[in-house]
């Protein structure tokens, strides 16, 4: 049905509503009629004809396949019919002009957060009676309260996600945030509190003429109150370093170990999106070190804070307008820092796709999996240009801004020296003319000094914490990705049959059906293979019942239970799998092996079981240090093994499992002939009490298989006994007779 059709037969359903006297609940979108109805509000509307309407009603008809609930304005009779004028009452245009057959009714009441008010209040009224008769000047007025409105929201959205991000950074932190806020306190109001005694000790030394004994020791015990005060400066300088470092590490240390988790409890489909990659790349990026440059701003702003009111007391000896002058120093250089800020925020989210895929050309260019290929291809030069080029335009952009920042922090602080050296001007006319002491002048200038620096720091602090809240925002995106909830003690036995129903996928990025209409009953104690060519769907069906990925169409069961039941965890416990695109783990070959069950403690005899049953047993054997030696070459002592001899340590990891369900995904791509029948065999062999499922491109690997399922374009084609299927002549037999000739 085309958008007309669903307009016409939307407003046709409307009216037959109201037809019948029920009131129609319309939800408000946009702010034409603000503050009278906002968005997000519930109008109530009835049914009313052309003889029923005021001035001043609001009405709701529809135009252009919409409803409109507008203010009435003018009723005009033309071509002997009535018509309306409406307009919003924050809108400046008036509507179209409708007629009694566009009327849908007129709104009675409307309910915000579960609050209904009636149109013939006073309140109501009395914007009725102002807006039929200055329409024009109410939506002046309405203009500037939504714009009111719109930074109100604003702050308290504001406020809201500095809470959010103050939580993300700070938890299981607290104690240790509040004895570094103790300390920046402290070095806050203990520098001016160091002013005031030099102060007091040159007003002292000015003023004394004679050199009494109560002199002398008034004197001395200022100088020692000044180098204790002096001292104790310079102590929460290194308290501060101390309690800093811990913060530091509480934050970090926390924020690896919720990135981690979060990252593993993604689903495979979030780390194939490109759209959610970038959101992850920015995220991990910033989850180490932005959270503890948060909470070390907010401590500088505490420090900042309480420098200033303390300053604010020394202005207030001298000349109290003097710290107007100081404030109007610092305002250009926050303006400036503000707008800059958004900036480089801008940039930095503009910038992710292109600076991910920098950073796998780079990756290209410097690991160890591609150097083989680059020295004999000598295609190096593919990738430089590429990330010669990338890195080239990022630069560029971010010199540009550079650039326009210098500008204009040059600027500002033309303008600062400018009204700074005034102010020092000016205290020394009043030091000249007896207005003032030398003390209050020594004051003034490191007041001064200081203040401008504590300021700077202050506004500083502010910007940047503004900066670390759009950052951290990224970070809380990421920790709010939504993953599939693992069901609580659900169990995956298998002692029935695993059956797959009618079950389609596609991937999030590709708008192909992976798998189509796929039906497989896999016996408990059964062997099936899975054949057919690259591209077919093998792998994806594998990814499903791993419970990696949930069906577009259709359902698994792990006997009577749906995986969505089950649950990606519970499915893989009893479950041993190894993937075509196995992993290589610099750990020594025991751990390697025991992997395969964390669960329990590492067992060397039972590791060299599944390794002899997986053939790599004598290779483990005769490393420097055996079943102990690190394998690969990433650490010192470590010893590289083959492709094909990694492979047959995945085997071994999923032989050491023992697990109920045997999945093998290509698990002999990487080896001989011979290794391959070896493997087959210790495969065969365990699969006589279990259930196992193979994937293989190589027909002969796979014949003794209980039932063998030919794949094509992601559908089945053919399935059947390795006889069965030979004596159809079809595909499968075809495919065979290549596969010998080979």
């Amino acid at each position: 049905m085309k958008n007309k059709d669903n307009s016409a037969s939307l407003f046709d359903f409307v009216e037959a509503l109201l037809d019948d006297d029920l009131t129609l609940e319309i939800k408000m979108q946009g702010y034409s009629m603000f503050p009278v109805l906002k968005n997000g509000d519930t109008a109530q509307v009835e049914k009313c004809t052309a003889d029923k309407v005021k001035r001043g009603d609001i009405l709701v008809f529809r135009h252009h396949g919409k409803f409109i609930a507008h203010r009435l304005l003018k009723i005009k009779h033309e071509n002997g019919q009535i018509v309306f004028v409406a307009k919003g009452d924050n809108n400046f245009h008036y509507d179209p002009i409708f007629n009694e057959k566009e009327l849908i009714g007129k709104v009675i009441s409307s309910k915000c957060n579960e609050k209904t008010t009636k149109t013939n209040t006073t309140l109501r009224k009395i914007q009725k009676t102002i807006a039929v008769a200055f329409p024009h000047f109410m939506t002046l007025i309405n203009n500037k309260l939504l714009y009111v409105s719109n930074k109100n929201q604003a702050v308290k959205n504001y406020a809201i996600k500095f809470r959010d991000n103050y939580r993300l950074a700070a938890e299981n932190s607290g104690k240790i945030i509040a004895q570094n806020a103790v300390i920046a306190f402290l070095q806050g109001v203990l520098p001016f509190v160091l002013i005031i005694c030099i102060k007091w000790l040159i007003d002292y030394l000015t003023k004394t003429t004679n050199s009494s004994v109560a002199d002398v020791y008034g004197f001395y015990g200022l100088l020692v109150l000044t180098a204790f005060v002096f001292f104790a400066n310079g102590l929460t300088t290194e308290l501060r370093s101390y309690f800093g470092e811990k913060l530091t590490q509480s934050i970090v240390k926390r924020m690896y170990s919720d990135v981690q988790h979060k990252h593993l409890s993604l689903q495979l489909s979030h780390l194939e999106n490109p759209t959610e990659l970038d959101k992850i790349h920015r995220a991990v990026q910033e989850a180490t070190f932005r959270p503890v440059k948060f909470i070390n701003e907010l401590l500088t702003l505490l420090k900042s804070i309480a420098s200033a009111i303390f300053l604010a007391g020394l202005f207030l000896t001298i000349k109290w307008y003097l710290v107007i002058m100081l404030i109007v120093a610092v305002i250009p250089g926050v303006l400036i820092r503000l707008k800059f800020a958004r900036t480089y925020h801008k940039l930095k989210q503009s910038q992710s796709p292109k600076e991910r895929e920098m950073y796998y050309f780079n990756r290209v260019l410097t690991g160890f999996p591609f150097a083989k290929e680059l020295k004999l291809f000598h295609f190096s030069s593919f990738f430089s240009t590429r990330f010669n080029n990338l890195q080239k335009k990022l630069f560029s952009e971010r010199i540009q801004i550079r650039k326009s920042e210098v500008t204009w922090n040059t600027a500002s602080h033309l303008f600062t020296v400018l009204l700074i050296f005034a102010s020092l001007a000016y205290i020394s006319y009043l030091k000249i003319n007896g207005e003032i002491t030398i003390g209050a002048v020594v004051l003034f200038f490191f007041a001064f000094q200081r203040g401008y620096s504590v300021l700077s720091e202050l506004f500083k602090s502010g910007t940047q914490l503004l900066e670390d809240t759009s950052y951290l925002e990224d970070v809380r995106k990421f920790f709010a990705i939504e993953t599939s909830k693992q069901p609580h003690n659900s169990k995956m036995e298998l002692k029935n049959a695993i059956r797959i129903d009618n079950m389609s996928f596609s991937y999030e990025t590709s708008k192909r059906e992976a798998l189509k209409n796929i039906t497989i009953t896999i016996e408990a104690g059964k062997t099936i293979a899975i054949v057919g060519a690259n591209g077919s769907g093998k792998s994806t069906f594998i990814k499903l019942l791993c419970g990696f990925y949930t069906p577009t169409k259709g359902e698994i069961f792990y006997d009577d239970k749906n995986t969505l039941t089950l649950g990606q965890q519970a499915i893989s416990k009893n479950m041993a799998a190894v993937f075509q695109d196995f992993a290589l783990y610099n750990v020594s070959a025991l751990q390697n092996i025991a992997l395969g069950n964390i669960e329990i403690k590492p067992d060397l005899e039972k590791a060299k079981t599944a390794a002899t049953e997986a053939g790599i047993h004598e290779v483990l054997e005769n490393l420097p240090l055996g079943y102990n030696t690190i394998l690969g070459n990433t650490f010192n002592g470590g010893e590289e093994l083959s492709m094909g001899q990694w492979q047959k340590l995945a085997v071994a990891r999923a032989f050491y499992r023992n697990a109920d369900l045997l999945i093998m995904d290509e698990p002999s791509s990487a080896l001989d002939v011979y290794s391959e029948t070896q493997i087959m065999n210790s495969l065969r062999k365990m699969a006589e009490n279990k259930t196992a499922i193979i994937i293989s491109h190589r027909l002969t690997s796979v014949q003794w298989a209980d039932e063998i399922y030919l794949f094509d374009k992601g559908e089945i084609i053919e399935h059947g006994s390795h006889n069965d299927l030979l004596a159809l002549k079809g595909n499968y037999y075809n495919l065979y007779q290549a596969t010998k000739k080979s």
